[in-house]
């Protein structure tokens, strides 16, 4: 960079525009923030390979229990939240505020009849769910078999890293070429 005391006055006054709207400060800041905290960004790789692996495994011994459970789940969410917006419009909404608690019940009524029709869409769809379950498992099993697909996010962070320093480098270098 170049030495701000021994620029002509016409230049040092744009030196701090240059700084400012093209961002040297602010990559500065993230070198500085990434060489202070990076015990958290390994903690943080290490743990999601971790997740990685946990989630696959999951998935192969428990996919068909994980998958009902879940549609379970989303069924009860709807019950619920039709039973809660109806205690609400009931309890806590003021009666001269008729016009709330109207819309209130027809959202309520509304969450259980998307209900009806997710159990509806359920038993038609039994069996389509069967086979989904039965392909995620497979998945599961082909990815705890081959671990070396868990390779392609440390080659896309590499690549990015590498792009990031000859960024940097260049655009420095570039900065600092030259005659004021």
């Amino acid at each position: 960079m170049p030495v701000y005391n021994k620029m002509p006055e016409s230049i040092k006054e744009n030196y701090y525009n240059l700084i400012g709207e093209i961002g040297l400060d602010d990559i500065e800041a993230y070198i500085r923030d990434i060489m202070v905290s990076w015990e958290v960004y390994l903690l943080c790789i290490a743990t999601c390979f971790v997740f990685i692996f946990l989630y696959n495994w999951a998935l192969k011994v428990f996919a068909e229990i994980l998958a009902w459970i879940s549609i379970f789940l989303v069924g009860v969410g709807l019950i619920a939240l039709g039973f809660f917006l109806d205690f609400y419009s009931d309890e806590y909404v003021a009666d001269e505020d008729e016009n709330k608690k109207k819309w209130l019940t027809i959202f309520a009524y509304t969450s259980w009849v998307l209900f009806v029709i997710y159990l509806l869409l359920i038993c038609c769809l039994y069996y389509s769910i069967k086979i989904s379950i039965k392909v995620l498992k497979t998945s599961a099993k082909i990815i705890m078999k081959n671990m070396r697909v868990i390779i392609i996010p440390l080659v896309g962070m590499l690549v990015v890293i590498v792009w990031v320093i000859f960024y940097a480098y260049m655009l420095l270098w570039m900065f600092t070429t030259g005659q004021v």
